[in-house]
């Protein structure tokens, strides 16, 4: 009988991709000893081969696969023991770098089975490369457009337990330009006249979901489009963005309510 072949990783990094220096870190620091146990649902919620073989390559060739699997499989609603996540994570950090889903309930889930954003949880050295991982990654998102909703991105790093108002500094800290490019994107492109509004993903869990909304449509943000609008020197296509981003956010706004 021949040998079973071995199920390829996929989602690996090429060298010199922008991520590849903080995923090798994030290999080397995490280097935790293979657990014994999945930490989730066990002889039900996954395949039963893979299962068997879950703990058997190298974490480096998780196959992705495999990860999508555990993550189909139920856990304890509190998430699962550190030991079991802190292996996995720097494959599942790998996989989100290379624009791969880690789970099919969406990319919110992603880093949300332990509390991962919480610096208590860790290292001094294993917290600096998850510091630096979210900001290249928020920063990526930011940067690109067509690409999954920012406020997804957003989400996902805040249910994986970075503070909210973290996150939404580091937002406001982006120039303006970049930042309403990445909005009219989310917000506006490729949406009939009557159907542009403001994107928020239904993973958002009560009070953020408010929290965030008030962001978005501050008297901040709309005073800062506004302003790029009319700016003499601001181009005509990136006047034309800020001023549909700048009329969402006045169409939605608590304050524009109020005042009218």
């Amino acid at each position: 009988m021949g040998q079973k072949q071995k199920m390829p990783p996929s989602a690996k990094l090429p060298r010199g991709h922008p991520f590849a220096g903080v995923i090798e870190e994030a290999y080397r620091v995490f280097s935790y000893p293979k657990p014994t146990r999945t930490g989730v649902c066990e002889g039900c919620c996954m395949e039963a081969s893979i299962e068997a073989d879950f703990f058997n390559p190298d974490i480096e060739d998780l196959p992705l696969p495999y990860i999508r699997d555990w993550f189909f499989a139920a856990c304890d609603p509190k998430g699962v023991d550190k030991t079991i996540w802190a292996y996995l994570l720097p494959r599942i950090l790998e996989v989100l770098a290379c624009d791969e889903d880690v789970s099919a309930n969406g990319l919110e889930v992603s880093l949300s089975r332990f509390e991962t954003g919480n610096p208590v949880n860790w290292s001094a050295e294993e917290w600096r490369v998850l510091d630096r991982f979210q900001r290249l990654f928020l920063m990526r998102e930011i940067d690109r457009q067509g690409h999954d909703y920012l406020d997804d991105t957003i989400c996902m790093f805040n249910l994986g337990g970075w503070p909210l108002e973290t996150l939404l500094a580091q937002v406001a800290d982006v120039a303006d330009d970049k930042l309403v490019c990445r909005f009219w994107n989310d917000w506006c492109a490729g949406r009939v006249p009557g159907r542009k509004a403001i994107w928020i993903t239904a993973f958002w869990p009560s009070p953020n979901n408010s929290k965030i909304f008030d962001f978005y449509t501050s008297k901040e943000m709309h005073q800062r489009f506004e302003k790029l609008a009319f700016a003499d020197d601001t181009k005509a296509e990136l006047a034309e963005k800020a001023i549909a981003v700048a009329g969402i956010i006045e169409t939605n706004a608590t304050w524009n309510q109020r005042e009218t």
